[in-house]
C-alpha cells in the first residue's frame, strides 16, 4: 500500500502547518504528516514554511530575525487567534499519533542554512523518543548527512526537483548521490519523477521513492498506482478516499 503524507498538514483543507489543520489531519487515515522547521532568531524551532511571514501570517519580515517569543506572538492568516506553532507544540501535538512525522529543514531567504538547526532537531526528536516516527528532510543533501554525522539511526528523506537536481549535476549525478546514503527516502517532485521514474526506481528500489506533490484526482490515483513508498498531498481527504476504492476494486468479488 502506497503511504499518503498530508503536505503542511493538509495546505489546501486547512491553514498550512497550523495546529488546527495538524489536529484535524490525525482523523482522515493518513500515514505521515510533512511540516516545515525554521529558527528563530535565539535559537528556537518554529513550524513554517516560508522565510518570510507574508504570506501566511499577519505580518511581514524575514522569520530568522525574530525572537521565538515575537514568533509564537504572530497570527496566523485564516487561523483565527492561532499563532505559529514551535516545533515542540507539533511534536507534543502528535506525540500519541501513529503518523509519521516528516519534518523538513528549511533554509533562511537568502538560501543558508540555519546554524546548529540539525542538532536541535535531532534532539528534540530524541526527547520525546519519537526517532522510529520521525523522518528528517530537506532539500540540500549536505543536512541531511549532518543528520546523520549527529545520529547515524536516523531516518531522513531529501526532496528533489528540477533546480535541486541541476545543482547536483543533474538527475542521474543526483541520484546516485542520494543513493549512497544508507535508507534515505528520495520524494521526487511529481512531473520530474514521471521522467524520470525508470531510472529512479532502478537506483533507488520502490521503498525508497515518493512523489510529491499530487492534488487533483487524476493524479493521485495515477501515483497511487505506481510502484513508490508514498505520496504528499495538499488533498488528502481526496488520496484516502481515491486508495480506499482502488483497494476495494481490486479485492476478489
Amino acid at each position: 500500500m502506497v503511504f499518503i503524507a498530508g503536505h503542511r498538514g493538509a495546505r489546501d483543507l486547512w491553514p498550512e502547518n497550523s495546529l488546527l489543520g495538524f489536529r484535524n489531519l490525525c482523523g482522515l487515515g493518513v500515514e505521515a504528516v510533512e511540516f516545515d522547521i525554521h529558527q528563530s532568531a535565539d535559537g528556537g524551532l518554529v513550524v513554517i514554511h516560508d522565510p518570510l511571514l507574508d504570506r501566511t501570517t499577519h505580518d511581514t519580515g524575514l522569520v530568522g530575525v525574530r525572537t521565538l517569543k515575537q514568533l509564537t506572538a504572530t497570527r496566523l492568516r485564516d487561523a483565527g487567534e492561532e499563532c505559529i506553532p514551535t516545533l515542540d507544540a507539533v511534536l507534543d501535538l502528535f506525540s500519541d499519533s501513529p503518523l509519521e512525522l516528516h519534518i523538513e529543514i528549511k533554509t533562511d531567504a537568502f538560501g543558508n542554512p540555519y546554524p546548529g538547526i540539525e542538532e536541535r532537531l535531532v534532539d528534540a526528536v530524541k526527547r520525546r523518543g519519537l526517532e522510529q516516527r520521525a523522518v528528517l528532510t530537506c532539500f540540500v543533501p549536505g543536512a541531511i548527512e549532518i543528520v546523520r554525522r549527529l545520529n547515524p539511526q536516523a531516518r531522513v528523506l531529501v526532496s528533489l526537483d528540477r533546480r535541486s537536481a541541476e545543482m547536483m549535476g543533474g538527475m542521474a549525478t543526483a541520484l546516485d548521490r542520494l543513493a549512497a546514503i544508507p535508507d534515505c527516502i528520495v520524494a521526487i517532485e511529481k512531473s520530474l519523477l514521471a521522467l524520470a521514474q525508470p531510472l529512479a526506481l532502478k537506483v533507488l528500489g520502490r521503498g525508497r521513492l515518493g512523489a510529491w506533490v499530487t492534488n487533483e484526482p487524476q493524479e493521485i490515483a495515477h501515483w497511487l498506482a505506481q510502484p513508490v513508498r508514498q505520496i504528499t498531498t495538499d488533498r488528502p481527504d481526496l488520496a484516502v478516499n481515491i486508495r480506499r476504492e482502488m483497494i476495494s476494486a481490486a479485492a476478489p468479488s
